[in-house]
């Protein structure tokens, strides 16, 4: 096995269940909790897409309320299904659940829009809203859904420090066998990596798009952001890696320091992160935006033109903000609020 390098870690080591079976999920949560990894920063399960005939109650039933190291992406609604009212009071409950919203029809937009804009923002961060043809097979959550025919397992890498020193291939070479591995020993298929280029705080993407093309945003940004893109699915082309997922740079802004810095600083404006998801960055994520019913629309239907162009799949999360100019919360600290204009 190559050497495995200081800053890399399985970002989410996701098992993905085909069905809604208690006992079946019980097991493999009873099998994560005895994997002691320190590669490993986080465990999850993903069930299906949730079928009409299936109340939301009932699925969050599925999963014990103590659950510590396990997250669980639970539910994943189409836009115009009327559950998705019911999803807030939901995730209230259990701060390890999070959901997601297929959104494929520009009429329905609306609704979904005022849905973002009605919930907490702590609530929010577990909630995105998936601008796709159908339901996605991804480690990273909240829109990872186990669309697909068996159980699995399926990895994403935290690996920014390695990528920018030049080692982003033995990172993703020791995922994947990582991920292997894990599927061999519980008796599942293997997916792959997503390799998704992804922050968290000190270990920025930001600083990876500046190194190679000057401070966020500047002439240039939007290529070199096609370029990393370009580069990492050729590490996993030359590597026999199989991408999954988004497999794409993410900017989730509350999740990297150099992206929050040049919120603050107002040099990045929410029009040039749509700009950026033009060369498939992931979509517009972990963005705190203030409470505007009629903005966060727009926002919506913009995205969906994006995605109908780039077709890639877009997520959206959205953190409704109080307008002060930063929101805090748990788990990521003070978050600047970004301009519009």
């Amino acid at each position: 096995m190559p050497a495995i390098f200081e800053y890399m870690k399985i970002r989410a080591l996701t098992i993905f269940v085909t069905n809604f079976d208690k006992n079946k999920i019980n097991d493999y949560i009873q099998k994560l909790e005895e994997i002691k990894d320190e590669k490993i920063w986080t465990k999850r399960i993903a069930l299906p897409p949730t079928p009409r005939d299936l109340s939301l109650d009932k699925i969050a039933d599925l999963i014990p309320i103590d659950s510590k190291e396990i997250i669980f992406s639970l539910f994943h609604l189409k836009s115009n299904d009327n559950r998705i009212k019911e999803l807030a009071g939901i995730l209230h409950t259990n701060d390890k659940i999070y959901a997601s919203i297929l959104l494929k029809r520009p009429e329905e937009t609306k609704d979904v829009s005022d849905f973002i804009y009605s919930l907490d923002p702590e609530i929010s961060t577990r909630v995105a809203v998936l601008i796709y043809d159908d339901f996605l097979l991804t480690p990273y959550f909240p829109v990872g859904s186990a669309n697909t025919v068996t159980d699995s397992i399926g990895v994403s890498v935290l690996f920014a420090n390695d990528y920018l020193q030049g080692k982003g291939n033995i990172s993703l070479i020791n995922a994947n066998e990582i991920g292997a591995k894990y599927a061999k020993d519980f008796k599942v298929r293997y997916l792959g990596v997503d390799i998704s280029l992804s922050p968290w705080m000190t270990e920025s993407v930001a600083d990876i798009i500046e190194n190679k093309s000057g401070k966020l945003f500047s002439p240039g940004n939007t290529f070199a952001v096609f370029g990393i893109n370009k580069e990492l699915f050729n590490l996993a082309w030359q590597n026999k890696i199989k991408p999954i997922g988004f497999s794409e740079v993410m900017l989730p802004v509350a999740e990297d320091i150099t992206l929050m810095k040049r919120v603050e600083e107002e040099s990045l404006k929410l029009p040039h992160l749509q700009q950026l998801t033009f060369a498939c960055v992931a979509g517009l994520d972990m963005v705190a935006i203030t409470r505007d019913k009629d903005l966060y629309y727009k926002i919506f239907l913009d995205s969906i033109a994006i995605q109908f162009n780039k077709r890639r799949p877009y997520g959206i999360r959205i953190i409704p903000s109080t307008g002060s100019g930063y929101i805090f919360i748990n788990g990521y600290g003070k978050i600047p609020e970004i301009k519009t204009v």
